[in-house]
């Protein structure tokens, strides 16, 4: 879902991380700069897709929005992609979209690269002290944009290849053929225990936002869903190490501009341990401020038994809108969708796992609206949808298999008991479907 809401974040709050690179204005007249861009869109390529941001100078430990010299020319998507065509192999195609930064006033270029590639991106020529010939770039920590150096970075760049590979075949299977996969029920011990894990976390949340004002974004004034996931089976982990380890392989995959349970390397926002759970508070710098952006305060929690708790608030609410009035139809096929995936490929680093249970609560649903967000023809809303009650709670149980091979099919019957809720909302199967192949296709 490629919109200026979802990409604003990159602009305000600058952090490069393995999924975004920044870089300070280009001019992509000149070898050398066509040459950095393209080195960097190679490695987000084959690290899984990610963004490039233009026009902010690294000062030390900051980001710096910056206005862009009046000899560089004009940025523009041909452009880029034009650079991208001199060096990569095989070729493929970024999208481009310009953010205004609300404070400078700097209008940045976010180039969106794929993930889609289902062969190693190389290099097919050179730029002295930029660009090697006939190599492949991936992204490391740092971050950097390096080459593979050990079997483990090959063997992941490859199964990502594979991946993709699959996602594509499995599409075309769906498109002749629509079938239906029911959740399973989990059995009341499995579901209490991760229930009692959500409330806990939960608990742990409120202890973080106690003291913040009643209208903090930190504290998701006008509601929040929450997600927890259970690795049924799982053996615990030895320790905090092989705990990230497994997370890290996780997060390898990054399908939207602010994924789950994502890591961010800053100071104050990087993951820590407490008891036995990893955790991260990403609402921090907005603890004590009464006006922002809900959607990006998420506080996450991850426990050595296998179990993944994430809380966030509605992008609906963001600060440039009316709050509590929207519910964006696309946006928990989405968030419900990327958690499944995650916790997918969280559990694959599990010989035991093949089961996984979910705990899914949507709340501030009152008094709310559908809308069809930014994808969908308006004809997809017949009339006005409200829903009257405050709270949805989606529960079930599903296999590693289904949710890579089915997932359309699992997520359209336990959507639409939430869905339904809006006035009797029917969810068409195809808009579930469009919309995780969107996803999965890693286009924002």
């Amino acid at each position: 879902m490629a919109s200026i809401e979802e990409l604003q974040p990159f602009i305000t709050e600058p952090r490069e991380d393995l999924d975004a690179e920044y870089k300070d204005w280009l001019d992509l007249t000149n070898n050398k700069h066509r040459a950095t861009l393209a080195k960097a869109a190679i490695a987000l390529a084959n690290h899984g897709g990610g963004r490039i941001v233009i026009g902010f100078a690294d000062q030390g430990q900051t980001l710096v929005s910056g206005p862009c010299p009046k000899e560089i020319p004009e940025i523009t998507q041909d452009s880029v992609n034009a650079a991208i065509r001199r060096y990569a192999e095989p070729r493929f195609h970024c999208e481009m979209y310009n953010v205004l930064h609300p404070d400078t006033s700097v209008s940045h270029p976010v180039v969106i690269v794929p993930g889609t590639v289902t062969v190693p991106v190389m290099s097919k020529n050179q730029c002295p002290g930029v660009i090697a010939l006939n190599r492949c770039y991936i992204r490391k920590p740092g971050p950097e944009s390096e080459e593979p150096r050990t079997s483990e970075e090959w063997r992941n760049l490859f199964n990502r290849c594979l991946r993709a590979n699959r996602d594509d075949m499995l599409e075309a299977i769906r498109s002749i053929m629509t079938g239906r996969v029911e959740l399973q029920d989990s059995r009341p011990s499995v579901l209490e225990d991760l229930r009692d894990y959500s409330t806990a976390a939960h608990d742990r949340w409120e202890e973080l936002v106690l003291d913040a004002p009643d209208d903090s974004p930190a504290r998701f004034p006008h509601g929040y869903y929450e997600m927890a996931f259970s690795l049924v089976e799982a053996t615990p982990m030895s320790g905090f190490d092989e705990l990230r380890n497994r997370l890290s392989i996780a997060r390898q995959v990054k399908l939207s501009g602010w994924t789950p349970f994502l890591e961010i390397q800053n100071s104050e926002l990087r993951p820590y341990p407490l008891d036995v759970f990893v955790e991260s508070w990403l609402g921090r710098p907005y603890y004590r401020q009464t006006s922002g952006n809900p959607h990006i305060c998420d506080f996450w929690r991850a426990s050595l038994d296998g179990k993944l708790y994430t809380i966030r608030g509605y992008l609906e609410d963001r600060r440039d809108i009316t709050p509590g009035r929207a519910f964006y139809i696309p946006l928990p096929i989405w968030r419900i969708g990327e958690g499944l995936l995650f916790a997918s490929r969280f559990a694959e680093t599990f010989e035991e796992v093949d089961q996984i249970a979910l705990h899914c609560r949507f709340t501030g649903l009152k008094g709310r609206f559908l809308e069809t967000g930014h994808q969908h023809s308006e004809r997809l809303l017949s009339g006005a949808y409200p829903i009257s009650t405050d709270e949805v709670i989606l529960t079930g149980q599903i296999t590693q298999q289904q949710i890579q091979d089915n997932l359309a099919e699992v997520l359209h019957p336990l959507l639409q008991r939430l869905y339904g809720q809006f006035n009797f909302f029917k969810l068409p199967f195809d808009v579930v479907a469009q919309e995780l192949h969107q996803m999965r296709s890693n286009r924002l």
